[in-house]
């Protein structure tokens, strides 16, 4: 039989194909069908599409030139033109987006750190002559020393001492900030002492501004010395701790330390943290160029040093100096103004200065700190009578630039003066008085006054040996001495040293405008306010203890034996007999109670009035806890 026709001519057709046409026998790898046709490049031709859900990664077979590196061939698929185009928008995209955040972070540091140091400066104004890195280091160092960083209430003396040891060195150098200071003798140079160290340099040639700085930074470092005295610093950390922790044979029974502080230290590896307080005090002593008040001010801060050390004749010759420091700046002609001995001011003595009022109130403290009591009142009492004495000031001149024509300032002015304030840095301040010229009763005077008398109410009630004085309402030089006792006029004085401070102060606050310096005036008053209420109490106590212990044991007072002369107490006492024969203290409204029960009764009323006062003002310890 013949084959089908239709078969032939099919297998014919096939034999006579060009071999061009030929289908491929190797099947071609597949691809996605997704990719671009960028891929064409690098893949041959597919037969037919190759759909994602059916496309089997496992059973493809790439060619050998792609199997070299599957990783590049990974990467060859993913990166195609449109996604590296958008890799690269996305990175240049990120780096310039944190550009932008940290160049903002810099400029806002920038401007809190240029915020921050104005802000200082206006608090604590430096020399302009001093260069930027001292000018820095002294803003910060004097808020670091008045306030912690920290938050803990806590001032890092170690840290504020360092700082201003710093600030020492660079005004010290010729190269940098002491261009032209020159030792006391300049053909033998720096001067020495033995357990002081160098003496104070010649700064006369520099600026006032310099030299008050100057002052204050050595203040500042002798401040720190105290608080650092008997402290340590451990050599191999480099950190001052309290002699207490220390570890070694001077401490058997170490203190431990606070929880999440450095170890103690061991006692071979201690030496002391800083100098002290007599190197930076006598380097004010004996620097040449300072002011009458500045020195004044050292020798009197190292001889209350040296009573809180328990060296009261060390103190002594120091308050002396202090008091021929400031008799020494007198005019040529000057003289028997204050007794160089017994340190009493003379009563016809008319040329009377701050330094000298200040210099014999400090030993008058002295003595009476130290039990002199026969020395230290008549020292107060001469005191007070040149304070009361003092003469009137002389009217200021009217200021042309603070009076306007037409009696006002306008809203722009004001506004304009504002701006121009706070863009221009603050002009220094002028110079303090030097406390060489006589002084004159000022807006203080009156809380001077109060203080003093506290004073002498403290001393006249702690001895009953002294013989007794008017109270001071009628106190003057020649009256007579009083009949009562020394405790009962001590608390007289101290009761009239809270009325003038109280009455001193709501005076100074209740004026319309009161000038820039009264904030001084207003915070000593405050502070006498303060002791002399604190002493009032204290005395009221000790008088009440005293009555209640007679009264335990059946005898009177000496208060009750004089009143019960009197015929107001015989007919208090009759009366109470025809009422119902109630004796002494069963009666109503406080008949029982003795004189210094009721007393203080009301110096506790007087110090709940006196501490709304200080919060309402804002003044004193009282005021700033409330």
């Amino acid at each position: 039989m013949f084959p089908p026709r239709i078969s032939l001519r099919r297998r014919i057709f096939l034999d006579y194909l060009p071999r061009a046409y030929t289908i491929p026998k190797q099947p071609c790898p597949s691809r996605l069908f997704t990719h671009n046709s960028q891929l064409l490049l690098i893949s041959p031709a597919s037969p037919r599409p190759q759909l994602p859900f059916l496309h089997t990664p496992s059973a493809l077979r790439p060619p050998r030139a792609l199997t070299r590196n599957r990783f590049q061939t990974q990467i060859l698929r993913l990166l195609t033109t449109e996604r590296k185009q958008y890799f690269k928008d996305q990175v240049k995209l990120a780096i310039k987006y944190t550009l932008y955040f940290w160049t903002a972070i810099g400029l806002i540091t920038i401007v809190q750190f240029g915020i921050e140091n104005e802000r200082l400066e206006r608090k604590y104004p430096s020399p302009r002559e001093w260069s930027w890195v001292s000018r820095w280091y002294y803003r910060t160092t004097r808020d670091r020393e008045v306030s912690d960083p920290n938050g803990t209430g806590l001032i890092d003396w170690a840290n504020v001492g360092n700082s201003y040891k710093e600030i020492i060195q660079r005004l010290e150098d010729v190269t940098v900030d002491g261009e032209g200071l020159l030792p006391q003798l300049e053909e033998e140079g720096d001067i020495y002492v033995e357990g002081v160290g160098k003496t104070g340099l010649d700064i006369s040639s520099k600026s006032e501004p310099w030299r008050r700085g100057y002052h204050e930074c050595l203040m500042g470092a002798a401040r720190a010395a105290e608080h650092l005295d008997t402290w340590v610093r451990d050599t191999t950390r480099n950190i001052a701790f309290p002699p207490e922790v220390v570890i070694g044979p001077s401490n058997p029974r170490p203190r431990p330390v606070p929880f999440g502080a450095e170890s103690a230290p061991r006692e071979e590896n201690c030496e002391p943290a800083f100098e002290s307080p007599a190197t930076y005090y006598l380097k004010i002593l004996t620097t040449r160029g300072f002011t009458t008040r500045q020195r004044l001010d050292a020798a009197l801060a190292y001889a209350d040093w040296l009573d809180f050390k328990g060296l009261p004749s060390s103190a002594e010759d120091m308050y002396n100096w202090g008091l021929d420091i400031a008799m020494g700046a007198l005019p040529t002609g000057v003289n028997n103004v204050v007794d160089t001995q017994t340190g009493i001011i003379n009563e016809d003595a008319t040329y009377i200065t701050p330094n000298l009022l200040l210099a014999t109130i400090s030993l008058a403290s002295h003595h009476a700190q130290n039990n002199n009591f026969s020395t230290a009142l008549p020292i107060f009492l001469s005191a007070l009578r040149a304070q009361q004495n003092l003469p009137l000031p002389p009217a200021p001149p009217p200021d042309p630039s603070t009076s306007d024509i037409n009696g006002s300032t306008s809203i722009f002015t004001a506004g304009l003066s504002f701006i121009r304030s706070t863009l221009t840095p603050p002009a220094y301040p002028p110079p303090p008085p030097n406390g060489d010229l006589p002084a004159t009763r000022t807006a203080g005077t009156p809380c001077e006054e109060a203080a003093t008398m506290a004073h002498i109410g403290e001393i006249l009630f702690a001895s009953s040996s002294l013989a007794p004085i008017r109270k001071p309402s009628s106190y003057s030089h020649n009256s007579s001495p009083s009949t009562e006792p020394s405790n009962l006029v001590g608390l007289s004085w101290t009761r009239s040293s809270v009325s003038r401070a109280e009455s001193t102060l709501r005076e100074l606050s209740s004026a319309s405008s009161p000038p820039v310096t009264s904030l001084a005036a207003r915070q000593r008053c405050a502070e006498c306010l303060e002791m002399g209420m604190e002493n009032w109490a204290k005395m009221v106590a000790i008088l009440r203890r005293r009555e209640e212990e007679k009264a335990a044991r059946g005898e009177k007072t000496t208060e009750e034996k004089q009143s019960s002369r009197g015929w107001f107490w015989n007919w208090k006492d009759g009366a109470q007999e025809e009422k119902g024969g109630k004796g002494k203290g069963e009666g109503e409204g406080g008949e029982g109670e003795g004189r210094w029960e009721r007393e203080q009764r009301a110096v506790e009323e007087k110090a709940k009035e006196v501490r709304r006062l200080l919060r309402v003002e804002g003044l004193g310890s009282k005021g700033k806890e409330g």
